[in-house]
């Protein structure tokens, strides 16, 4: 039997997209559901005799993953854009467990089912199940429990397409009432990670391919960027004091940044807090997170060139450093998205 971890990191390669997983007990399942966003990506398709070509993955779709605890099924959902199911490709399952990383894994018993909702049944891989049941893979009692799951699935999944396509529709709405505060944020610094620090020059330069890599990243992870740099300073909020300290170049920096992500389209959620008490960059950050206690989901893009965060393991733990030479690169990008999914 297979093990097939809910994240889809394996083969379909989904973990640099957000995920999210939960139990679920309530009137419509009590089991495991996850939702894996498809925020970029070319559409691929599988064609079927009813439906035709059905679109399986593409930018803007969404997978969702019902595990029903009294079912030996994995209910796999292509829902399009629209929020209407293109196809089911559901699993029959023997367990269900948790990886060490905190991901639920379970092991597929070779039989699946796809349905979609132009009528299309297709029941796949009875070969394989009949070969791991002749090769003594399987016991009998497995073998037998796998058929008779096939077709539950079939009597209860397949037979009212409509009353199936409505109830999945539902634990996604659930879902999402329960991950709605769940934004990823980027706490962003700026000198070392958007740019190469040169003290000759009075107005630091963006590097252009830093903030295109800044842009996918916050676009594919749906994101939330808060600024920590120093470059806050000539903020909205700390404007004033900034100008009574006579930090006009950080005034000439902020107004610089946000021209730039207004033309890369990158919006600023938010700064960290600028407060006397507070003496480094692990403090700020704990401090906006102890008010915004809704963040759970978060990452540090830092060259670590006033503060290394050691002070905080836990805070640490969200970082990534980047090289001050070299700027934001492609590899701190997916280290990000590893963070973001790590449960």
């Amino acid at each position: 039997m297979n093990k097939m971890r809910l994240t889809r990191d394996k083969k379909w390669f989904f973990q640099f997209f957000p995920y999210h997983q939960m139990y679920m007990d309530n009137e419509l399942v009590k089991g495991w559901v996850s939702i894996n966003y498809l925020t970029d990506g070319e559409t691929r398709y599988w064609e079927y005799e009813k439906s035709g070509k059905v679109p399986v993955c593409g930018k803007g779709m969404l997978w969702l993953t019902i595990i029903p605890d009294d079912r030996s099924r994995c209910i796999g959902t292509y829902i399009l854009p629209n929020r209407r199911v293109s196809a089911w490709y559901i699993d029959v399952i023997e367990e269900v467990g948790i990886d060490e990383d905190g991901m639920v894994y379970y092991l597929d018993k070779y039989l699946d089912v796809i349905l979609t909702p132009q009528g299309d049944v297709c029941v796949q891989d009875r070969d394989e199940l009949e070969a791991a049941y002749e090769s003594g893979e399987l016991s009998t009692a497995q073998y037998e429990a796998a058929l008779r799951e096939g077709e539950l699935i079939l009597e209860e999944l397949a037979s009212d397409i409509e009353k199936t396509e409505e109830f999945c529709i539902k634990v996604l709405e659930k879902a999402e009432e329960m991950i709605a505060e769940d934004r990823f944020t980027i706490f962003l610094d700026i000198d070392g990670v958007l740019d190469v620090f040169d003290s000759g020059l009075e107005l630091q330069q963006l590097i252009p391919e830093a903030v295109q890599d800044l842009k996918v990243l916050a676009e594919r992870t749906m994101a939330d960027v808060v600024v920590v740099s120093d470059w806050r300073y000539g903020a909205s909020p700390f404007r004033e004091k900034a100008k009574e300290k006579g930090l006009n170049g950080h005034i000439r920096h902020w107004d610089y940044l946000v021209e730039t992500f207004e033309e890369a389209g990158i919006p600023i959620k938010d700064v960290t807090p600028w407060e006397d008490g507070l003496t480094c960059r692990t403090e700020e950050i704990k401090k906006y997170l102890a008010d915004h206690p809704y963040i759970k989901r978060y990452v540090i893009l830092d060259d670590c060139f006033s503060d290394r965060y050691e002070s905080d393991k836990e805070v640490q733990s969200h970082l990534v450093f980047v090289d001050a030479l070299k700027g934001l690169q492609r590899e701190d990008c997916v280290a990000a998205c590893e963070i973001m999914n790590r449960q």
